[in-house]
């Protein structure tokens, strides 16, 4: 049976205010629901299992909220390649109400998002009631399988305790993990998801050894997102890339450098003309700028109208092939890290004193430039392009990976079917 944690966490909390008392009583609730969710698991499995041999279709829904978190294109597309599925797109907000949280989605946003389904001609349908402002349960739809992106803010009745009653609940991050981190792995959430199909070898190393619990449910597949590159050979693009974080000022993982490298890059672009530049922004930095007091709104306005001027400035999803485009990027977003590697293109990693990067001994961020300050951002600039002398490293490390060719949706799927036949 499952107990709500919300309703009673509130009555323990209303009861006392004593730290260890509440403690103990989330470790009770989290093992719990671990508990139900395991005792779930084979009866669904068998559910679906006489579900394939009636011939019947199993039903796979996508969690999704944020158009531009969309990761699984790919593997959307091969299953609906399969007669032994049916696929949909939900769209969702995250259990956040306040519009001041970075996770917020408006009104508007929810709708942009279901319109980018929409006319991409896909299957999509709402899971959130916006004439109610309600949650709509995910078991009206039916699923037989669940893939959610997001591990944060997810409604009850859509998250994968409730679901687990009645579908195999899994987990494609929509970020790619360059490195590992408490919200990686260590979240209630993580503990409830029955399937978490992550990258590689060094990332499930990096994930049990900080929570065990995650052993058996760790499934090393690559990323879907890069299926895009499969069997694409990597040309020189024209463009550069430049594509800064949001969090700005410390906030949050601290990946961002706008302090310091923002208005520079923006003149640097200004005066090198010959270039063709694309203004890649964090969706998040437009708020965080001003939100963080290195500048007001008109100056955030004014700064983005600058790039439209010189460049092309896209905001969107879908961005893989303005990486095919390109011949260079500079960032100090984490995804793009990974996401970029697989072009084999030079990256410029503009380096935040306060990130975890720092200490890291991932192979991929070793074949990158570091700029930890604007001088040194200045000499790479000088030397690159077409000074790579990073270059064979770089190619060499993307050959050992796997990470190209190598077709992560497909083995999401022989995985699931592995599971239940």
């Amino acid at each position: 049976m499952y107990i709500p944690y919300e309703k009673i966490g509130n009555c323990i909390n209303k009861l006392t205010q004593n730290k260890k008392v509440q403690d103990v009583f989330y470790d009770l609730k989290v093992l719990q629901n671990v508990n139900y969710i395991k005792n779930n698991k084979p009866k669904v499995l068998k559910k679906l299992k006489q579900k394939l041999k009636n011939n019947e279709k199993l039903n796979v829904v996508f969690y999704v909220y944020d158009e531009t978190k969309w990761k699984c294109q790919a593997l959307y597309d091969l299953l609906t390649q399969d007669s032994r599925f049916s696929v949909k797109v939900l769209v969702t907000k995250p259990s956040c109400m306040n519009p001041d949280n970075p996770s917020y989605i408006s009104e508007e946003g929810l709708q942009k998002t279901y319109s980018f389904f929409q006319k991409q001609n896909m299957t999509v349908e709402y899971a959130f009631d916006i004439n109610n402002s309600t949650f709509i349960p995910f078991i009206n739809f039916n699923p037989d399988i669940i893939f959610y992106q997001h591990p944060w803010y997810v409604k009850t009745e859509q998250g994968p305790v409730v679901c687990s009653k009645f579908a195999l609940t899994c987990y494609i991050p929509y970020y790619f993990p360059i490195e590992t981190a408490d919200i990686d792995c260590k979240l209630r959430f993580h503990d409830y998801v029955e399937n978490y199909y992550i990258l590689d070898e060094y990332t499930k190393d990096k994930y049990v050894n900080k929570n065990k619990n995650l052993e058996e449910k760790l499934k090393v597949v690559g990323y879907p997102y890069l299926d895009y590159f499969n069997n694409k050979d990597s040309s020189e693009g024209e463009y550069v890339i430049y594509a800064p974080h949001w969090t700005v000022n410390g906030i949050g993982l601290a990946y961002g450098t706008f302090e310091w490298s923002g208005k520079f890059m923006l003149e640097y672009a200004k005066s090198h003309k010959e270039i063709k530049w694309i203004f890649k922004p964090h969706p998040l930095l437009r708020k965080a700028l001003p939100d963080s007091g290195i500048m007001t709104p008109d100056e955030v306005k004014d700064y983005y109208s600058e790039w439209e001027k010189i460049g092309l400035k896209y905001e969107s999803g879908n961005y893989l092939n303005l990486f095919e485009q390109s011949k260079m990027m500079i960032t100090d977003c984490s995804s793009f890290l990974g996401e970029y590697f697989v072009t084999g293109k030079p990256l410029i990693h503009l380096m935040s004193g306060k990130s975890q990067f720092n200490s890291s001994d991932n192979p991929i961020l070793k074949t990158y430039y570091r700029a930890y300050n604007l001088d040194e951002f200045k000499t790479l600039l000088n030397d690159l392009p077409p000074n790579d002398s990073m270059k064979e490293l770089r190619l060499k490390t993307l050959k050992e990976s796997g990470l190209k060719n190598n077709s992560s949706s497909k083995r999401i799927i022989e995985d699931i079917l592995h599971d239940i036949l």
